[in-house]
């Protein structure tokens, strides 16, 4: 299949999507209006109406079944004509596998977030850029509660998270958050770690800083290695990062999304591909921003 056939099966899947969707809350809406009515009057429509709502909502379960035929054949489609295809351009060896991502027991691993009881992970891509093998994910990670007739779900982290492999470097656990970042991991259970304050006011207002050694976070975060961590904030909002051992664990707590396309608009060839190059160009600055293949060439 050619690129322009791809874009007209993409935009023919994408309008059959939306059009489903808008149905559907069309549906629910009908049912939904009933319902409430048939809670303040007494005629029959308080009969009718938790029927009707019961019906509409086995029409929209046996509907939105249905869909997902269509909604994984739009994703598989097109992560492979711009995410993968594209993914040589930039890095070597790259590995992609659009419908999964970490492991939940990774991500715990990565000491970067609390961990909740849903996970959702995606857009698993690996390879190597300057000599830097690094992965990458699309990570959710929520806390959800239910009691009796009401439930809460609290999002701990949703963005991407990275882990980039360099030599020159070998310290213990030193992890560092951004000072606003809710649901923070907490310190590494083998190891004691004890909160570190910089001689920079300026770093220790905006970031917390924890370390199994005192010595390899001073290490870790030069004056430089400072600079460049205000500017990853400044991007990317709220970061948590873990040096530990020959590895970096880096997450933006930014809202998923990366390497998806904008289903409210007609899918456009140079704009998909922009926008891919864009979310690519995010490993790539993570990796010239922290220098991390200056790294080992040292």
């Amino acid at each position: 299949m050619g690129i322009y056939e791809v874009i007209s099966r993409l935009e023919t899947l994408r309008r059959e999507i939306r059009t489903r969707n808008n149905v559907l809350v069309a549906i629910f809406l009908v049912g939904f209006i009933p319902f409430f009515a048939s809670l303040f009057l007494e005629s029959g429509l308080s009969q009718v109406g938790p029927a009707l709502l019961f019906l509409v909502l086995v029409v929209i379960a046996i509907a939105a079944m249905l869909g997902r035929k269509k909604s994984k054949e739009f994703k598989e489609l097109y992560k492979q004509h711009f995410v993968a295809a594209m993914l040589g351009e930039f890095f070597e060896n790259p590995q992609y596998i659009w419908d999964k991502g970490f492991t939940s027991d990774a991500v715990r691993s990565f000491g970067l977030s609390q961990m909740g009881n849903r996970f959702y992970s995606e857009d698993y891509i690996s390879g190597t850029y300057k000599g830097i093998p690094f992965e990458q994910s699309d990570v959710k990670i929520q806390y959800h509660t239910s009691s009796g007739k009401s439930s809460h779900t609290t999002t701990y982290f949703s963005g991407r998270m990275f882990v980039f492999h360099f030599t020159g470097r070998n310290v213990l656990p030193v992890q560092i958050f951004s000072e606003r970042l809710s649901y923070r991991a907490k310190p590494i259970e083998r190891f004691k770690m004890n909160k570190v304050n910089l001689e920079s006011v300026e770093f220790n207002k905006r970031f917390d800083v924890k370390a199994v050694n005192e010595h390899d976070a001073f290490y870790v975060l030069t004056p430089q290695m400072m600079e460049k961590l205000f500017d990853l904030q400044s991007r990317f909002g709220n970061v948590a990062l873990n040096f530990s051992g020959d590895r970096l664990f880096l997450g933006f707590n930014c809202g998923m999304g990366a390497f998806d396309p904008d289903m409210r608009r007609p899918i456009d060839y140079p704009t998909e591909r922009a926008r891919m190059q864009r979310d690519m160009q995010v490993i790539i600055d993570i990796i010239e921003i922290m220098e991390l293949a200056n790294q080992n060439a040292q």
